[in-house]
């Protein structure tokens, strides 16, 4: 007699399964054929750009930002082989409505604006955003013309001097008031965008070329951003453009996955705040520095707990900010990198800060590093390195923030305006040296020292060092030097 098998039973994946199978579809849709196919066409092509700028509304940008992206998102959606013509009239457009990228430097717009008198608001705004457009339009075009002489030779820097002659003339007190807050807003306008001018002359230098118009384009992406240029310009860019329309349809996809991710990092992001910080009581950094400089430190373990939560919370949002900038670089046809790339798996100083701010570490390191590299110190390697790493890390750090918080000085003069910029001085100081001590280091961990002397202990020393570098980090002028180093003391029970 025989017996009858039956089939085995079939399994049924349960839910993680099902949710892991979900997730590797997603995550592998840009290498899919019928995916990337339906992405190039224009079904595809409508479903993807919406649906981006859907989640982009979900991050809740303000209502300028969402029609400058709308707009930007729909010329480069239409015209796909003029981009940069697209790029160009959203720029415009951005400029003449904001002509500021800084929450602090537009919060000092409004204030300037009141000193003007009885001139419309809208124009004054639209007449800085044109002044700045039309000073980066003059640069290049002096640079083209002039490239022999020692302007043409090193056009950031001359552009620096500019600044900083034009800043010496504002804080003078020779001019009437009216048109001192005239200087004040195109000085604003122009600190706002001064890196992205930078980056422009850094790329026509290399290719010369007669038209300055397709690099002013990149001025002020409709991509938007605070004053650091995501992407660079007009010269890194076109090394990651979409060559055709399949290329196109996979950035387009990677910039689909992107800002899906981001937006979920900026809402996890919000919820942590609520939940650490509205429903659980824990207080801010800045509340337990505060607390600290009254003489009424609070308990070492909060402190602790309140500095550990703010550096977690600030690499989650410069995430999830990076992410959703680049996904719409690439959305725009241009496949770059991201900005910020797993930095708590840093075995090392150097390495966090090139995960952490990727795009701010490539600033630093085009025009301050690169140029006293190759001038400075050729005979004796590693002085050469130690000596670039601190104009990068130290002095162009310092810069860079000063340059973008020129409203201190507005606001408080020249000696106090100073003063308050003294504890980021003293960061970028601290930063140079650890930075620099973490290149030079000869002994670097390896997968044979061991779990815990590899994995473990080289990540918790990189996240105490920029836990406590935290400390002396923004906001500026909210605490001084002093103060903030009673907060580091309350932290060890000093």
């Amino acid at each position: 007699m025989s017996e009858t098998v039956s089939p085995p039973d079939r399994v049924h994946p349960g839910l993680l399964g099902q949710a892991l199978a979900l997730r590797a579809v997603w995550l592998g849709m840009d290498k899919a054929p019928a995916a990337i196919a339906f992405a190039a066409s224009v079904k595809g092509i409508v479903l993807l750009h919406v649906a981006v700028f859907l989640v982009f509304c979900a991050t809740r940008p303000g209502p300028g930002s969402m029609l400058i992206v709308a707009l930007g998102l729909a010329g480069c959606a239409a015209m796909p082989a003029r981009r940069t013509l697209v790029i160009g009239l959203t720029t415009l457009l951005f400029i003449m409505l904001r002509p500021t990228r800084s929450e602090d430097l537009s919060d000092f717009l409004r204030r300037e604006l009141d000193l003007v008198g009885s001139i419309d608001q809208r124009i004054l705004i639209a007449g800085a955003g044109i002044a700045f457009l039309a000073f980066g339009i003059a640069a290049l075009r002096l640079q083209s013309t002039f490239r022999e002489t020692a302007p043409g030779r090193h056009p950031v820097l001359t552009m620096l001097l500019v600044f900083f002659a034009i800043l010496a003339v504002a804080l003078s007190g020779l001019l009437p008031v009216e048109f001192a807050a005239e200087v004040w807003l195109f000085l604003a306008a122009l600190a706002s965008g001064f890196w992205c001018i930078a980056y422009a002359l850094a790329d026509q230098k290399v290719k010369q070329t007669t038209n300055p118009l397709p690099r002013a384009a990149f001025f002020r992406p409709f991509w938007e951003g605070p004053t650091l240029p995501i992407g660079k310009g007009a010269g890194f860019l076109a090394k990651f453009e979409a060559k055709d329309d399949t290329a196109l349809a996979v950035t387009r996809l990677k910039g689909l996955k992107l800002i899906v991710w981001g937006a979920l990092l900026a809402g996890l992001d919000a919820a942590a705040r609520s939940l650490l910080h509205t429903e659980a009581g824990l207080p801010v950094l800045t509340d337990a520095m505060a607390a600290a400089a009254r003489g009424a430190p609070l308990p070492a373990a909060l402190s602790w707990a309140s500095l550990v939560v703010h550096y977690l919370l600030d690499i989650l949002h410069l995430a999830a900010w990076g992410h959703i900038v680049v996904a719409l670089i690439r959305v725009a046809g241009y496949g770059i990198p991201r900005n910020t790339v797993r930095p708590l798996a840093a075995r090392s100083l150097a390495e966090f800060w090139n995960r952490y701010y990727f795009y701010f570490k490539e600033l630093l390191v085009d025009f301050f590093f690169y140029p006293a590299f190759l001038r400075w110190f050729k005979k004796h390697p590693r002085l050469r390195v130690a000596f670039a790493t601190f104009c990068a890390a130290c002095v162009g750090n310092w810069l860079f923030h000063f340059m973008g918080r020129i409203d201190i000085l507005a606001v408080n003069g020249v000696l106090p305006g100073l003063r308050a910029f003294e504890s980021y001085l003293f960061y970028c100081v601290v930063l140079a040296a650890g930075l620099i001590l973490s290149q030079l280091r000869k002994r670097r961990p390896k997968p044979e020292d061991g779990f815990l002397r590899y994995d473990v202990l080289p990540r918790l020393h990189v996240g105490l060092f920029f836990c406590l570098l935290a400390i002396f980090n923004e906001p500026i002028d909210a605490f001084t030097l002093g103060e903030r180093f009673a907060f580091l003391f309350s932290l060890f029970g000093a």
